[in-house]
């Protein structure tokens, strides 16, 4: 009995010393995993803080170099420098007309019913530098090559002030200054036509572009351009003589957060003779006044499907002629833009004038025009307009039915200009 007893204590001692080695062992083992995980964690450290250094000394070297003059080290990745990125952006625009004289025989001395491609536009702009950019134009018609616009911008040149210069469409008013493809009907109003032109008024010289402090409106801006007198329709249409100067006043007012007003003024003064460049002799002067009001809608957060744009505009034309003869002419147009939805924009404009010639008094040019465009996106549109032409010194009317084609290719899109 003392034996057995003494057994069973050396087995439960063994048992236990063997029990217990293995719990050391499995100790042994997690303590080792432990140090290797600290470790670890101390070479990722000593790594991180040995990156961090390198870079501080990296900037802390950048700095000294700039300091001194040198150049600071930089790195260069593939296609960084490629010369592609000094191209101009480039965009293509086409302009095509459908058109149906209603009345018998279908033609006037000006058109006829048929299809037309009045212009193929390239259209060229580019960021010269980081203190000008520039912009040019050239339309492909039936008549052949029209050189459009071609001029340069430096932004800010003196403070708040934008000079440009080149052959521009200038800012006579509002519409004057848009491409024809950025208006919101077809053609340019009639008196617009009659007066500055078929193609608008768009001469060679500087025009100046001052932000000025506010004085009457939340924004006023001035604008000053000289140019060459070689408009046809209003001067001399010879690139020499005395130029010609167009001030313009805008002022801008934004009525609540979806609403705004703007209205401008216009002056414009030049010579419609030949003498050439000179103070001495008897000029003949050509002058021209014009006010525009614009007063637009656009709900915020829903300008792609909403939206009523109220434009109108006044001339004034006062031009001397051979033989002490005067023209003097008032027109204006005004038109209602409203968009129906994002693809559908319907409208109406009015236009009256006075014929620009010597004997006009209770003559009278007057037009309707009703409208619809269609935007299938917007490089791509479609315009349905009805014209209703009226002349005082012609018994019949002239209705047409229009139908426009326009799409852009490129950056350049439907800019106004």
């Amino acid at each position: 009995m003392k034996y057995a007893i003494i057994a069973v204590l050396v087995l439960a001692m063994v048992s236990f010393a063997q029990e217990s080695r293995a719990r050391m062992d499995s100790l042994t083992q997690r303590i080792q995993m432990l140090e290797q995980k600290i470790q670890q964690i101390e070479k990722k450290s000593q790594e991180e803080e040995l990156r961090k250094l390198r870079e501080a000394a990296l900037r802390a070297t950048q700095q000294r170099e700039k300091k001194s003059g040198k150049l600071a080290l930089k790195s260069f990745r593939e296609g960084a420098r490629s010369l592609q990125a000094l191209n101009p952006e480039i965009s293509v625009t086409g302009d095509m007309l459908m058109q149906h004289l209603v009345e018998a025989p279908h033609y006037t001395k000006d058109a006829r019913s048929g299809f037309q491609f009045r212009v193929l536009g390239l259209h060229f702009q580019s960021n010269l530098d980081p203190f000008s950019f520039v912009k040019v134009a050239v339309g492909f018609n039936p008549s052949g090559v029209e050189f459009g616009e071609a001029y340069a911008t430096w932004v800010n040149a003196l403070p708040r002030t934008n000079l440009t210069l080149g052959k521009f469409r200038q800012q006579f008013g509002v519409i004057n200054r848009w491409h024809q493809h950025a208006l919101d009907q077809i053609s340019f109003p009639l008196p617009l036509q009659l007066y500055l032109g078929k193609g608008g008024l768009n001469q060679i010289g500087f025009s100046l572009d001052w932000l000025m402090p506010s004085l009457t409106a939340q924004a006023n801006e001035l604008t000053l351009e000289i140019t060459n007198a070689q408009n046809e329709a209003l001067f001399s249409g010879k690139a020499y003589g005395l130029p010609a100067t167009l001030l313009h006043w805008k002022n801008y007012y934004d009525l609540n957060r979806d609403t705004y007003f703007e209205w401008g003024v216009t002056g414009l003064a030049g010579t419609n003779d030949s003498l050439g460049f000179t103070f001495q002799g008897e000029h003949r002067w050509t002058t021209m006044a014009g006010l525009d009001l614009t007063l637009s809608w656009t709900p915020v957060n829903k300008a792609l499907y909403r939206g009523i744009t109220w434009r109108t505009e006044l001339y004034y034309l006062n031009k001397e002629l051979t033989g002490n003869r005067k023209v003097t002419a008032l027109g204006g147009y005004s038109y209602l833009d409203y968009r129906l939805s994002q693809r559908f924009v319907a409208g109406l404009r009015i236009d009256a004038a006075q014929p620009p010639e010597p004997e006009n008094k209770g003559e009278l040019l007057w037009q309707v025009v009703p409208y619809l465009t269609f935007w299938q996106s917007e490089f791509v549109y479609f315009r349905l307009e009805f014209r209703h032409l009226q002349d005082s010194r012609q018994e019949q009317a002239d209705n047409w039915v229009l139908l426009q084609l326009d799409w852009a290719a490129g950056p350049h899109k439907h800019e106004r200009y």
